[in-house]
């Protein structure tokens, strides 16, 4: 039923507010809306707004119309913990097993900013640790109707065989409980063959994504391997990507920047287009090389400042518009702010080690629980018995974040700064209001653009 005027309405407690040229932007953390108004339009919203606080409602035409849009609310509803509910819920949720699976901690390169580079290398994983995993997904498939694997490392490709294996596993447990199943992949490229790439869609691989430096000069540097390796490389890339975009679906193009190569996104886009690839699946984003999450106490590069990487971003992206690319990052409100929190995702090393966050894989930090060969249900019974890191995340009832007008939008990002001692560095407010005047200038989605629309047929009388 149509609620009218007479009905009490409060603006949203995730409405935000940024100036925009002559007038301002709007965006709603909750419902993603996103637009901006000038003159004497944004004027009237604002003064529509305020008219709420005193008990004036809008007229009927405009009252749905904002309501629609989440920038009102009944002035009864706790829009705050009906969001922390709903974020708890979706954490508890079971319909998606999410397993991260390193089936080697070796690697091919070398990179100088690598988190990992402390590591021991490790061998390929065993037979017994991986019909233990394979066995293990079989049991917590149970009441779950999709499988997500996520195939990281180390290289990854380096257990191509292995891969390969555990895929057909995969496959056969989802026909058999009636599930879907797609994977993942997170790889340096180097290994890539043409065969390799034919088998993408084979092995179910949905999404890739890949990181560079920039040029081919920048790049040998940092992955510490010859100049005339990189070239290769980096030809061979170029000259393949579109076969790899149609294998899958979907490229990330991870270019990792500091003060040293601040335009090495660009140029690696200036690369890819140069080999005529310009495809809506390729999406290009930059790589901020920092200490924060407390997994490298030193990176050997001068990185940027968070403000210094948030301008860098804001011009990288209108660069991707004018080159015609897909433009990433336009904020909206999200499901969780990564796989660790939730309760029904995992991380397996190839030593076995049961872990959640996904960067520290390899390590024993968030390990509860191992892979037991040959006996799941120790493996499980460890498992159920075992107090899970960040099982009591919720940034909307405590740390740094809670009341932020911004929380759907990132959920207090990684649940690791929000740790005793740790430092909290938000993305989300860093260079947002170039970024929601960017998006809403060109907005990206359906959303942004009807609301955009109807506001701007409402002039200032």
């Amino acid at each position: 039923m149509r609620m009218s005027s007479n009905h009490l309405w409060k603006a949203s407690v995730f409405n935000n507010t940024v100036p925009s040229g002559c007038g301002a932007t709007w965006f709603n953390s909750s419902s993603s809306c996103l637009f901006s108004l000038s003159g004497g339009a944004a004027r009237t919203l604002d003064s529509v707004l305020e008219s709420l606080a005193h008990g004036v409602p809008p007229n009927d035409a405009l009252t749905h119309q904002l309501s629609a849009l989440g920038l009102i609310v009944p002035e009864d509803l706790d829009e705050y913990e009906g969001e922390r509910v709903a974020f708890q819920d979706r954490l508890r949720a079971r319909e998606t097993l999410k397993i991260t699976i390193a089936p080697t901690m070796a690697c091919n390169l070398r990179c100088t900013y690598c988190f990992q580079q402390h590591l021991r290398r490790s061998p390929l994983l065993d037979r017994g640790i991986q019909c233990g995993i394979v066995e293990l997904v079989r049991r917590l498939m149970q009441g779950t109707n999709l499988l997500v694997v996520q195939w990281f490392g180390g290289e990854p490709l380096l257990a191509w065989p292995q891969i390969c294996e555990m895929t057909a596993d995969f496959q056969r447990i989802c026909a058999d409980c009636g599930a879907s199943y797609y994977a993942e992949m997170l790889s340096n490229g180097t290994l890539l063959s043409a065969d390799k790439i034919a088998q993408l869609d084979q092995i179910a691989v949905r999404a890739l994504q890949i990181p560079l430096d920039g040029d081919v000069a920048t790049y040998a540097l940092r992955k510490r391997i010859p100049i005339d390796k990189a070239r290769a490389f980096h030809e061979f890339l170029a000259g393949h990507l579109q076969q790899i975009v149609d294998k899958t679906g979907s490229v990330t193009i991870r270019v990792n920047v500091d003060r040293d190569n601040p335009d090495g996104g660009k140029e690696v886009v200036r690369m890819i287009r140069a080999a005529g690839c310009v495809d809506p699946r390729i999406d290009f984003r930059l790589g901020f090389l920092n200490t924060s999450r407390g997994i490298l106490e030193c990176i050997p590069h001068d990185c940027f400042s968070p403000n210094e990487f948030g301008d860098a971003e804001n011009d990288f992206r209108r660069f991707l518009a004018e080159q015609g690319y897909h433009v990433y990052g336009q904020p909206s409100s999200r499901r969780f702010p990564c796989a660790a929190p939730l309760d029904h995702s995992f991380t397996v090393d190839p030593t076995g080690r049961i872990g959640k966050c996904v960067p520290s894989i390899g390590t024993g930090e968030s390990v509860f629980a191992h892979i037991y060969p040959g006996d799941p249900v120790k493996t499980l019974d460890e498992i159920g018995q075992a107090k899970i890191p960040y099982g009591g995340f919720d940034p909307f009832a405590q740390g740094p974040c809670r009341g932020c007008s911004l929380l759907p939008a990132c959920l207090g990002s990684c649940p690791k700064m929000h740790e005793e001692g740790a430092t909290l560095l938000c993305a989300m407010k860093t260079g947002l209001s170039d970024r929601l005047s960017f998006y809403a200038a060109e907005p990206i989605n359906q959303t942004a653009g009807e609301s955009k629309q109807w506001l701007e047929i409402q002039p200032s009388s």
